[in-house]
């Protein structure tokens, strides 16, 4: 079997480059005959993270048809993307006429140009979707009509694969049903040597938000939680970690005006995160949507309890009361509630316990990940 993949980005910094790096690993490890090509839209890390799985890769500066939200689009702005698509379409279909792929993955829905080349020259192609965009993207839009899009991703498309079953019946309404298929990524922790995993040497209650400072992750409804906390005059810290994408400063200002410079610790992105599930008691997903929720997975890996907002794919990553707790996503005092449940370290334990360990371990090994994903391109 011959594969070629598009990535949208040439960074490491996005659960959707993770999901195509433990892909990449797992087929390696599967199946060490195939032939992997991966095409990136320029050079970076992750470049370098995929380069000891595959056979060989292109770099082609292809621009998103995602586009800010703002701004209005044209007819002209619309031609003139149809063009460069077009022309650059053009340009990896000469790639693929080299290496000859049987398959084409495109991960993410933001590059169609893989698709395109796989239809000129008649290759199977399989869109793998993380995203739900009017959802997950509230600042941003297609540069073409959103309904438009899907029916070229359907018809581009000979297998459609989601990550949860909340985005499989979305897709299903707007696509081929067949075609749209569920499959469970994997959430492969990159350890670090010399960690210190005894939570108790922390002695204020912490907790932890892993995402990019955007409209989605909800940093900010954490952030009114804390607030709501401390003017109760209970302890309480909290770290925020992730890449700025414009909310940075909106969180540093409400930080500094509420008084929370000593409860809150804004962290820019790092590559390494385990670390931080050892120096937090609780992990928080505020997201305004979840396709999947990786960090949820993780944080539960770490045997760290969770409390998710209770929107999209969140409702599948845990027992609620039991492994995990959801709260009403925009109910301040719902989540401050579930905040304070497992400030008590019995509460935390119980539901540390009833996290399934080896369920995880199975279920979202790269091993599970590449043998479902080489089913579903043979089905």
């Amino acid at each position: 079997m011959r594969l070629v993949f598009l990535s949208h980005s040439s960074d490491c910094t996005g659960g959707a480059q993770r999901c195509l790096l433990d892909l990449l690993k797992g087929l390696k490890q599967n199946h060490p005959e195939w032939q992997i090509y991966v095409v990136f839209p320029g050079q970076g890390d992750l470049v370098d993270a995929c380069s000891a799985y595959i056979s060989g890769y292109k770099i082609l500066r292809m621009r998103w048809w995602l586009v800010g939200g703002n701004g209005h689009i044209g007819i002209g702005d619309k031609l003139v993307y149809a063009r460069k698509l077009f022309k650059y379409s053009i340009k990896l279909a000469r790639y693929l006429k080299q290496i000859k792929p049987d398959y084409g993955i495109t991960n993410t829905i933001v590059l169609p140009h893989l698709a395109c080349a796989c239809k000129f020259l008649k290759i199977r192609h399989c869109w793998f979707i993380h995203e739900i965009p009017d959802a997950t993207w509230q600042d941003n839009g297609f540069i073409f009509k959103s309904q438009s899009v899907f029916k070229l991703v359907d018809k581009l498309s000979a297998k459609v694969l989601v990550t949860s079953e909340y985005a499989k019946c979305y897709y299903q309404n707007i696509m081929t049903g067949g075609k749209v298929h569920v499959i469970t990524q994997a959430v492969e922790l990159q350890t670090v040597l010399g960690v210190n995993k005894d939570r108790s040497l922390h002695d204020r209650y912490t907790l932890l938000l892993v995402g990019a400072f955007d409209s989605n992750k909800g940093q900010m409804e954490l952030l009114q939680a804390v607030k709501s906390i401390v003017d109760k005059e209970k302890d309480i810290f909290c770290y925020l970690v992730g890449p700025d994408y414009g909310f940075i400063s909106i969180c540093e200002d409400y930080i500094k005006k509420n008084g929370l410079s000593s409860s809150v610790r804004i962290v820019p992105f790092v590559k390494q995160i385990y670390p931080y599930y050892y120096l937090a008691d609780v992990l928080l997903v505020c997201s305004a949507f979840e396709t999947f929720g990786r960090v949820a997975v993780e944080a539960q890996k770490c045997g760290l309890p969770v409390i998710l907002s209770d929107v999209g794919a969140n409702l599948e990553r845990i027992e609620n009361g039991i492994n995990g707790l959801l709260y009403q996503k925009g109910d301040i005092m719902d989540l401050v509630e579930k905040i304070e449940l497992l400030r008590d370290t019995t509460v935390r334990n119980t539901f540390s316990k009833n996290i399934n360990l080896v369920m995880l371990e199975e279920k979202y090994s790269s091993d599970y990940f590449a043998s479902n994903f080489a089913k579903l391109l043979n089905l």
